[in-house]
């Protein structure tokens, strides 16, 4: 199947639209929680900016969808549209549920167009893969109950559906304009992925400071986890979440490479406490030659 051909337009929106699933976030089976893990999801700090990012996301991709000229593509971006909108509804309804006290942020609106939504879809890209290894590792350390991590599994599969949907539009597109060629797609996406990160940065400035995580039991667990371990876990979620999706569907790849090539690096550094105990040996080593060099002086004095 060739980049930008009308079976590839056909796969990557008939794909979207029939794996759809039409749901109520209210409706959800949601557990009831005991104190602890209560305590523990109000803990998280992330809730005030996730539901006012989700919310945005929705806005936006829907004022976006009605922008577009291809009957198809048109459609499947409004109901990505609904799906981001839902997402919003979703966390709201948790905070709701669960008692989260988390005041509404202003993240503002981009003007819907396609540049906007190629930093959009790119920043997503990012989100996404960064999710994937959160919620891993929440499972992993079984920090929250399955029941409530199977609803939230269901949402991680939609971002993995938005993002794969938005890398066959953005190589679709480029194909059409004849800027396929693969060095310069690369710099490319490197380029809107910049863009992203600087958008999210400047965001985050704005707002009120995120708080700290108040769950002493909890703060441990997540200090506890080290950059070379929520890279293989991110890793190996974006595999697992990947393999979902059709196989003839475009992935994206600038994060899973770049995480790659970063778990690479840092396991080529030598082991830390490895190293401070050699640094400690080697300052008793001098300390003990010191020592003798001073006897040695007082001696012949």
């Amino acid at each position: 199947m060739r980049v930008g051909s009308l079976q590839h337009r056909d796969l990557f929106c008939r794909t979207f639209i029939e794996t759809h699933v039409p749901f109520e976030p209210e409706r959800l089976p949601w557990p009831e929680l005991d104190e602890v893990n209560l305590r523990r999801l109000r803990a998280f700090p992330f809730w005030s900016y996730a539901r006012s990012i989700e919310q945005r996301a929705g806005r936006f991709v829907t004022a976006f969808s009605r922008t577009l000229a291809d009957p198809l593509i048109r459609e499947t971006a409004a109901l990505q549209a609904v799906e981001e909108t839902r997402h919003g509804v979703l966390m709201a309804h948790v905070m709701d549920r669960y008692g989260i006290a988390a005041p509404p942020m202003d993240v503002g609106d981009p003007v819907p167009c396609n540049e906007e939504f190629r930093i959009f879809g790119f920043g997503e890209c990012t989100d996404a893969f960064v999710g994937f290894g959160a919620f891993a590792l929440v499972r992993e350390k079984r920090l929250l109950p399955d029941a409530l991590l199977a609803v939230f599994d269901n949402l991680l599969y939609e971002e993995a559906r938005h993002i794969v949907f938005f890398i066959n539009w953005w190589r679709y597109e480029e194909a059409l304009a004849g800027r396929d060629k693969p060095f310069a797609r690369s710099f490319t996406s490197l380029g809107y992925h910049l863009r992203a990160a600087m958008g999210t940065a400047k965001g985050a400035a704005e707002m009120p400071p995120m708080p700290k995580l108040e769950d002493p039991e909890l703060d441990a667990i997540v200090k506890s986890i080290t950059p070379e371990q929520f890279l293989e876990t991110a890793l190996a979620e974006n595999r697992r979440v990947m393999a979902r999706l059709d196989p003839r569907l475009l992935k994206p790849t600038i994060m899973p490479v770049a995480a790659t090539l970063l778990l690479a690096a840092i396991r080529m550094l030598p082991p830390r406490a490895a190293l401070r105990q050699a640094q400690g040996d080697n300052g008793g080593a001098q300390g003990d030659n010191g020592g003798a060099q001073a006897v040695g002086e007082r001696d012949a004095a």
